[in-house]
Parts: C-alpha cells; sequence; structure tokens
C-alpha cells in the first residue's frame, strides 16, 4: 500500500462537515496519509489520528481541510 508523507510549516487542520469547519488541530508539522486514515503530529510532537480525504491545503494560509469520509 502506497503511503504519502507530507512535511511543512505549521499548519492549522480542520475537519468539514455538512454543519462546516471546525479546527481539530493546530501547530501540525506532519501528515502522514495511508488511503483514509491520516495521522496528524504537532510541534511538540502531540499525535491525532482521524479518517477522510484531504480536501484543501492552502499554503499562505497555513490551513488543511479534512473533509469526513
Amino acid at each position: 500500500m502506497l503511503i504519502h508523507t507530507y512535511i511543512m510549516c505549521e499548519s492549522s487542520v480542520l475537519i468539514e462537515s455538512g454543519s462546516g469547519r471546525e479546527l481539530l488541530m493546530e501547530d501540525v508539522v506532519l501528515i502522514e496519509i495511508d488511503g483514509e486514515d491520516i495521522k496528524l503530529r504537532g510541534i511538540l510532537g502531540e499525535t491525532q489520528n482521524t479518517k477522510g480525504l484531504i480536501k484543501e491545503i492552502n499554503l499562505m494560509s497555513h490551513t488543511v481541510v479534512i473533509e469526513r469520509v
């Protein structure tokens, strides 16, 4: 299975659902994607796992939007 790893400047990750967008995690420095499994790692090493698809990456505003599946 193909696993993608993206390293970028600190970003805020938002989760999008039918009711809009809400903050999932701040100061994210690493996003690992394995299919619909997404692992976020913060600047201090904390992690959070979620399921979804990357919908948008905005490098200007340092935001990533994940759409729930």
